[in-house]
């Protein structure tokens, strides 16, 4: 995975975490955007390391413990 790529998810990752503690989160629209950000970079960083689009087939549920 690039490096970059990581460290920016590592960063919207720690957005998310700050607005959750200290309340500051205006509405549901921020918290939707940051996720989709996240996937975004996520798929990115996914489609850098292997050179093809990410198969949403390939995501499943975990299944209970």
């Amino acid at each position: 995975m690039n490096p970059n790529v990581g460290f920016q998810i590592v960063e919207l990752a720690v957005s998310l975490v700050k607005t959750q503690a200290t309340g500051k989160i205006q509405g549901e629209a921020e918290l939707v955007d940051l996720l989709l950000q996240i996937i975004g970079k996520a798929m990115q960083a996914y489609q850098d390391h292997t050179g093809e689009p990410l198969n949403p087939s390939i995501i499943n549920a975990e299944q209970p413990v």
